[in-house]
């Protein structure tokens, strides 16, 4: 593999293991671009859950720390990703991450809408 000196456009790259897919043709690097983009939803979806809650117990600490380990080790994974420099990764991790904003955004209205607001109530003055 030779080195790029900015974006680059190809299938011949290595995607968070190395000799992955390089060199293993096209299904795989679809597979490798599939990957990143499933790794980049799920980097979304975490960024926009929410972490704590105000009355927090002492007993979910070691929760929310291993999902806040989960959700930094889902970022420096899509980070690989990212500075391998191939333009179609950088995309993919786009396309993810929108996509992952989307679902989630969609999910969360359809399953928990926001309360209808009830019209003032008509104050006559005399």
């Amino acid at each position: 593999m030779s080195q790029h000196s900015g974006l680059w456009f190809g299938s011949d790259v290595e995607i968070l293991f190395s000799g992955w897919p390089l060199g293993h043709g096209y299904f795989q690097f679809f597979l490798a671009l599939l990957l990143v983009f499933v790794i980049s939803v799920v980097a979304q979806m975490c960024a926009m859950t929410p972490m704590t809650t105000p009355k927090m117990a002492a007993r979910n600490l070691i929760h929310h720390a291993a999902l806040n380990g989960f959700r930094t080790l889902i970022a420096y994974l899509v980070l690989l990703c990212v500075i391998t420099f191939n333009a179609g990764v950088i995309i993919v991790v786009l396309f993810g991450h929108v996509a992952g904003y989307i679902g989630l955004t969609l999910y969360l209205k359809y399953h928990f809408p926001a309360p209808a607001a009830t019209p003032p109530a008509d104050d006559a003055k005399a």
